[in-house]
Formats: structure tokens, sequence, C-alpha cells
């Protein structure tokens, strides 16, 4: 019974820290982009069909960095991001590293920094950096104007 009540004492603390806002953070989940994202030009892969792109979302006050990894090929792949930042007026706000996975063929996956809230007068950037197959590519999203 000590030891229930001792794991109880420490997993319900992480329980309620987990119960805020939703993040994606440090994992690969599927995107949709809409006008809420600003993305760097697509960078191809040099040996697979695959692209990529570095995205900073705003949506009103709130902003993240995104990589966003397509594979356009029937071959699964492997995956990670050891960089996805956002620049916040200039000087970096995060830098998140995105955990290893697989990227099945025919399929877009993306993986989202934290949310920040920014003021109105704040300009984002995010810059990100994938690696696929061991082949390392990496690009800056435009600048975006918060609550733009």
């Amino acid at each position: 019974m000590k030891v229930i009540s001792a794991i109880a004492a420490l997993i319900g603390p992480l329980l309620l820290l987990g119960g805020g806002a939703a993040n994606a953070d440090p994992y690969w989940e599927p995107v949709s982009k809409n006008s809420s994202f600003r993305c760097s030009y697509v960078v191809p892969h040099s040996f697979y069909d695959v692209t990529f792109q570095t995205c900073v979302v705003v949506n009103g006050n709130s902003t993240q960095a995104v990589a966003i990894v397509a594979n356009h090929s029937p071959t699964t792949l492997s995956l990670e991001a050891p960089n996805v930042a956002l620049y916040v007026n200039g000087p970096i706000s995060y830098d998140r590293n995105c955990l290893t996975s697989v990227l099945t063929g025919g399929y877009t996956r993306a993986c989202f920094g934290p949310t920040q809230t920014r003021p109105c007068s704040a300009t984002v950037r995010a810059w990100s950096q994938v690696v696929v197959q061991g082949y390392v590519m990496s690009a800056w999203s435009p600048d975006r104007q918060m609550c733009t």
C-alpha cells in the first residue's frame, strides 16, 4: 500500500501539470497548413523524394515554430529534427528537439514547438533543421508580425 501511495504522490502532480493546452512538442503529428502558417521555400532532399519546410504560425498573439516533412516516395524513412527554433524580435526564444521517428511513404508530418504568447508589436521567425536518412536540411521561415 505504501508503494501505491508513493507512486500516486509522484504521478498526481505530473497529471495536473499535463492538463494544460495540448502540445505536440516533441512528437511528429499530422499537419494541415492554413493562412496562419508563414513557411519557407520547399527544400528537396538530395536522394529521396522528400520535401521539407520551416514555418512560423501566428494566430492573434499566439505563435510557434513548425518543421514539416513530406515523404512523396513509397519508402519508409528515418526522421528527426534536432532543432525547431523560434526567434522573437531577433533573439532566440526556444530551440526544441523533435524525437526520432519514421515517416511512411505518402505521408506528411510536422513537429510543432511550444506555443508562446507575444505582444502584437513582436516580429517572429522560425528556423528548423531536420535529418532524413542521415541527410541534414535546414531553412528559415519568413518574418511574421504578431496579430496579423
